[in-house]
């Protein structure tokens, strides 16, 4: 097989291309890279062409979906390049070594498959440096990349930029005024967003179950993603934050009322309440979002112990805040149905570089209302694995391509809500060992009115 890899490549490098891109595929690459939310450069080199690099830009926009730009000596000599979309899939390789694949698969049959490996227990992100590959049963033809690293729009200038596109494509203007864009942010001279000054605080509670000995890693791993997440976009925004933490040794129904009553909100502030964790409803129940599953231990009565998401947003919206956002990820089936856990990973990115901050203002600054959002619909469980829950991953997911500073139209939470529910359903889709969830939601916000 390797000898296949060296064939192909050395095929398309003898080819000529009289432009990099085709009409069609314009139109296509504009709508695709508009969200990227993150950019990752590879290298590697070919057994046999040791004086050969390759370069790879992967530009990255959700675990479902990348794209991929592909040079090396003599492309970049002759304004060439090679690209495919990706699209990806996760399998879990049953035996002694407890071994995890998450690969992407090229739409072009040219371009090698990337595989990132895991064994049991490994808990890491994948932005450790991938495989290359056209089987992925024969580890034996695989290609280790030489480097992996996330690159961020402020790190790039338009030489970098004209690697990987023409100067007559779309998106190569766009690539500019995204670096633009971010770089003006970094310099502090964008004129687009005035602080807040203080006067508007972001209320963050989170309530995660880490101590559960099935899910508990997952929601640890949620829970610092909220908090990373929330505590940036209150940063960047010039926002207070009060942050409520119910999770570990004070997980329990008890404190979660106590911090409902205890929090009290100005007018302008914006209020966040995120839960992950086990989930159930009553098969008499009528309203659609699930209970919340706040036993502290094991031998606590679950029935005891719980309350309904949808009295937590009416708690919520009864304080009076200018913006709710109530989200849940956890299961909404009935009661012992087991929890559902597969191997998995992400590529997402640790900081989030490439905001634009006007965008970001929109969102949290610029719009009123309240939105509840849950995992998976009556009668269905919400799906973790190694990297989190499904439904919380893409809900930061679908924000990040929001708020990109590529992004070419206005951000909305409609937008950024129902995109997360459709991106954790396809995650499921990908997965073998994986039922559909089909997240909930309600949302009513507009536009704050101007004085």
């Amino acid at each position: 097989m390797r000898t296949t890899i060296l064939s192909i490549l050395a095929l398309l490098l003898l080819a000529s291309c009289d432009s990099l891109l085709s009409s069609d595929n314009q139109a296509k690459e504009t709508n695709f890279e508009s969200d990227a939310q993150t950019f990752y450069e590879l290298t590697f080199k070919l057994p046999g062409e040791p004086d050969n690099q390759y370069i790879g830009l992967l530009i990255y926009t959700d675990d479902e979906h990348c794209k991929m730009r592909l040079v090396d000596n003599e492309m970049l000599e002759q304004n060439q390049c090679m690209m495919a979309d990706y699209t990806c899939q996760v399998e879990e390789k049953e035996g002694a070594d407890d071994i995890g694949v998450m690969y992407y698969i090229p739409d072009q049959e040219e371009m090698p498959m990337l595989m990132w490996v895991w064994n049991e227990g490994d808990l890491s992100d994948m932005n450790e440096a991938p495989y290359l590959g056209y089987d992925l049963d024969d580890p034996d033809s695989w290609i280790q990349t030489d480097r992996f690293v996330e690159i961020s729009l402020a790190d790039m200038d338009e030489d970098y930029i004209a690697q990987f596109y023409g100067k007559d494509e779309p998106e190569y203007q766009m690539m500019l005024q995204g670096i633009e864009t971010v770089q003006n942010q970094y310099a502090g001279s964008t004129q687009e967003v005035s602080p807040t000054d203080g006067d508007v605080t972001l209320h963050l509670m989170v309530v995660a179950n880490t101590e559960v000995s099935d899910i508990g890693p997952a929601c640890e791993i949620d829970q610092r993603r909220i908090r990373s997440e929330f505590g940036g976009i209150a940063k960047a925004l010039g926002m207070n934050l009060e942050e409520t933490l119910v999770s570990g040794e004070n997980y329990g129904v008890s404190n979660v009322v106590e911090a409902l009553d205890e929090l009290n909100p100005g007018t302008n502030d914006v209020v966040v309440f995120v839960y992950t964790g086990h989930g159930f409803r009553f098969s008499d129940q009528e309203d659609d979002y699930p209970c919340l599953d706040l036993a502290s231990s094991a031998y606590d009565d679950v029935e005891d112990n719980y309350l309904p998401l949808i009295d937590i947003y009416d708690a919520i919206v009864e304080k009076d805040a200018r913006l709710n956002l109530v989200l849940s990820d956890c299961c909404n089936s009935f009661i012992d149905i087991d929890q559902c856990m597969v191997r998995s990973n992400s590529l997402f990115s640790r900081s989030n570089t490439n905001f634009n901050l006007q965008k970001l203002s929109t969102l949290f600054l610029q719009t009123e209302g309240n939105i509840i959002a849950t995992a998976a619909s009556p009668g269905e469980v919400s799906w973790c694995g190694d990297n989190g829950g499904f439904f919380l991953l893409s809900f930061f997911e679908s924000l990040r391509s929001q708020i990109s500073a590529l992004n070419q139209n206005e951000p909305s939470w409609d937008t950024v809500i129902n995109n997360a529910i459709r991106s954790a359903a396809r995650k499921t889709d990908n997965s073998a060992s994986c039922k559909r969830q089909n997240g909930l939601k309600d949302i009513e916000v507009s536009k704050v009115a101007e004085d």
